[in-house]
């Protein structure tokens, strides 16, 4: 099994308190999204880095020969 990262950044101003962050950060998490980094910036800003794992499954040889055979045959 193979893992890929994606990765992304959200932006917060400190002016808005922790319950922007805490919220929004919620919503990223129930999306998979963790998180990876934070750094300030610009003084009242701060960068937040979330990253999220996607699972690649290989496929057995038997998997692969099935696959092969539906395809030569009109299957998805």
């Amino acid at each position: 099994m193979e893992i890929t990262w994606e990765n992304k950044y959200v932006i917060f101003d400190t002016k808005d308190g922790p319950k922007t962050m805490i919220d929004t950060l919620n919503t990223e998490g129930n999306e998979g999204w963790e998180l990876a980094a934070i750094v300030s910036v610009m003084g009242d800003k701060l960068c937040v880095f979330l990253k999220k794992a996607t699972h690649h499954h290989d496929p057995t040889p038997e998997e692969e020969e099935k696959e092969e055979a539906l395809k030569l045959w009109g299957g998805k």
